[in-house]
């Protein structure tokens, strides 16, 4: 079954349809870290009433049976630890019953799909029945196209459909009722989940005693929180990298690589012969500009390689993204969020290999770190390195 959340022009509430929960708990359950937030939203702003983090210690939400009550262990702790912060924001402890996780994207392929209409009577207003009929015909696309793509095997599951644009006799419109026009398009990206993350996300929801009140893709749920129209954006967390393509405010495209935090300490254990521990306390170091000069020239060396094929796998990715979209230039802003995103070098090293790939940008590049200051929208929500880190789970708060 799908999870889509409303479109974009049927902003008012339909009568049948229920409430939003006013209090959520938001997880991003990783295999390194789970992060959690539990938050308050009204008419769109965010409250950010508590939040935690926790290692997982490499456990897997798809793991065995003892794997999986260790981590439903540790992800109870850090939600209680999230809950008792809310009784001093709140005035009471708030447990919300309801709770949203974030669907890794390395578990997900995707894809962009496009409905095209023509109208038998253009001089006549736009009905919101002829745009649900529209959108009736892209689902059933969706459903066709998601079990064909490249590497979905027979039981994956469909996710989401979310709107991705719409044009009316090629331009561009967020608000059509009562338009009029020859000719209708739709697009909209599409999900679909390896099974083994749901049936895990569901055992775990069920022994934290918790209602599922969606799952939303990774890129999904970022794409909500980058500020500009269209973008670059990347999650650089410890066991790999998701990229997401933007254009219209609007994911149309994205792609995971196996590369992120832990390639980069383990080529530091490697260089430096020390133990994974240490080399990660040598990269933090190292991000932190707490190192001396001479240290930072051993590390920046022992990284030159690493970075340069992270950086080579990030442009085959975004190449295979722009590919398949038919897109030829970048957008000209590139985002970064996630534990590894200030890693030094990290950005020049994209940029690098974007430039020597022979990409074009729509403007000269700029970058920048999502989570190092506030999120418009939001309040008390943590910023700096530890926005970094919590802004992927923030966002789950924008797709409700």
């Amino acid at each position: 079954m799908f999870n889509f959340p409303p479109l974009r022009w049927l902003n008012r509430p339909r009568p049948d349809a229920p409430s939003p929960p006013r209090h959520l708990s938001l997880l991003d359950v990783g295999t390194d870290t789970v992060k959690v937030a539990v938050v308050q939203v009204d008419e769109g702003r965010v409250t950010v009433l508590g939040h935690s983090l926790a290692p997982t210690g490499g456990r897997d939400v798809t793991g065995g049976r003892a794997q999986a009550a260790a981590l439903a262990s540790v992800v109870n702790t850090a939600l209680q630890e999230a809950e008792d912060v809310t009784e001093a924001r709140a005035g009471r402890k708030i447990v919300p019953d309801d709770a949203l996780f974030l669907l890794p994207e390395r578990a997900l392929r995707g894809a962009c799909f496009t409905v095209k209409q023509q109208r038998a009577q253009p001089a006549e207003p736009i009905t919101r029945k002829e745009l649900d009929a529209l959108w009736e015909r892209l689902l059933r696309l969706a459903r066709q196209k998601l079990p064909a793509l490249p590497g979905v095997g027979a039981d994956w599951v469909p996710q989401t459909v979310t709107p991705a644009g719409l044009w009316l006799d090629g331009h561009l419109v967020n608000d059509p009722p009562g338009l009029q026009g020859r000719s209708l398009s739709l697009s909209a990206y599409g999900t679909i989940c390896r099974p083994a993350i749901l049936r895990g996300l569901q055992q775990l929801a069920d022994r934290l005693e918790v209602n599922i009140y969606r799952l939303v893709p990774a890129s999904q749920a970022l794409a909500t929180i980058v500020p500009a129209r269209d973008a670059l954006a990347l999650n650089v967390g410890a066991n790999g990298t998701d990229i997401c393509l933007i254009r219209r405010d609007a994911l149309i495209a994205a792609r995971h690589i196996s590369l992120g935090g832990a390639f980069f300490t383990q080529a530091m254990s490697r260089a430096f012969r020390c133990t994974p521990a240490d080399a990660e306390a040598l990269k933090v170091a190292f991000a932190s500009q707490a190192l001396s000069e001479g240290d930072v020239e051993l590390v920046r060396r022992s990284l030159q390689q690493p970075l340069r094929r992270w950086g080579g796998a990030a442009a085959d990715a975004i190449g295979a993204m722009l590919g398949v979209e038919a897109e030829t230039v970048l957008p000209g802003s590139l985002y970064f969020v996630g534990g590894s995103a200030l890693l030094p070098g990290l950005q020049d090293a994209l940029l690098a290999a974007l430039k020597e790939a022979g990409f074009a940008f729509e403007r000269s590049p700029e970058t920048g770190n999502l989570g190092q200051s506030a999120l418009p929208g939001f309040r008390n929500e943590p910023s700096g390195f530890r926005g970094l880190l919590f802004a992927p789970v923030l966002s789950l708060a924008r797709t409700v």
